[in-house]
């Protein structure tokens, strides 16, 4: 077994674009934080630790296994980029240049060090995509907190949610959101409905009336997630879309609205939240 998915310089460079003369050592370090920090909670320890093994011959796992590696690459980086780009010697930090090379500017660096994030996370999400649909293959996966189906929930996939607001598709946002999700459901739905209404209405039932009763329920679990995501500091908000501030860079801003905007959008999300509810509450009196 391995001690890390990316463990030699020859598998680095498949991933990230450095010199056949690079010091692998330099970036080990930052390969085992990256993959302690993103990888290994994000699928559990133990399909971590099963993804170190050398020989894997199913294909399916094989690619799951690589798309993580190109994270960890990249995240490498991510997490070393302060340090990578400078030496630390008896004298104080430098910056090594060469008499035929140039030091990239600011803006260069801003630009790759942003590279490497989104790399990172982009491949980190495609693996998640193709362990949802190969579940089976991830045993300790699918039992694990890891997990990115919330069956308990009324939105229980990533695309499930995204049909209602715009998450990018990020199953890392579908995951951070939730511990907020949950608490939708203790503070709105369990007092209104009970549990084994709650439990009914989740069993998605094709019967016209619980498949508009389950449908009111995803929309009113989304907006009102949403409303309370915007104090959380854990996303940045538009007015379309929520995306999780996995590593928010120095230079960015914390959101592209401003406090005032950030406001209606809640106040916006809350009042049709509520009004799902109002609306779901009278169809089940009907009915």
């Amino acid at each position: 077994m391995i001690e890390t998915l990316v463990f030699k310089l020859s598998v680095l460079q498949k991933y990230v674009n450095v010199d056949s003369n690079f010091d692998f050592n330099k970036v080990r370090t930052f390969i085992k934080r990256a993959e302690r920090k993103y990888i290994e909670p994000t699928i559990g320890t133990k399909t971590f630790h099963a993804l170190l093994e050398i020989n894997i011959e199913d294909e399916d796992i094989v690619k799951v296994k690589e798309l993580l590696s190109e994270a960890s690459a990249n995240l490498a980086f991510h997490v070393g980029f302060p340090e990578l780009i400078v030496l630390l010697t008896n004298y104080g930090v430098v910056q090594t240049e060469l008499e035929d090379t140039k030091q990239a500017d600011w803006a260069t660096k801003r630009d790759l060090h942003r590279n490497y994030v989104q790399a990172g996370f982009e491949a980190i999400d495609e693996a998640l995509k193709l362990m949802e649909h190969f579940v089976d293959k991830f045993p300790d996966w699918r039992d694990s907190e890891a997990y990115t189906v919330f069956n308990e929930n009324f939105n229980k996939r990533t695309d499930e949610f995204q049909k209602w607001f715009n998450i990018n598709n990020s199953r890392k946002t579908f995951i951070e959101l939730k511990p907020i999700i949950r608490e939708v459901e203790e503070q709105y739905f369990l007092p209104m409905l009970g549990q084994k209404l709650i439990e009914k209405i989740k069993e998605r039932k094709t019967k016209p009336v619980y498949k508009r009763a389950f449908e009111l329920a995803q929309k009113a679990e989304v907006a009102l997630t949403i409303a309370k995501s915007v104090d959380s500091g854990a996303f940045i908000m538009t007015g379309s879309s929520a995306i999780y501030k996995w590593e928010q860079l120095p230079w960015e801003k914390s959101s592209e609205y401003d406090a005032e905007r950030l406001e209606k959008l809640k106040g916006t999300k809350q009042r049709a939240g509520e009004e799902y509810l109002k609306k779901l509450k009278n169809l089940l009196l009907k009915n």
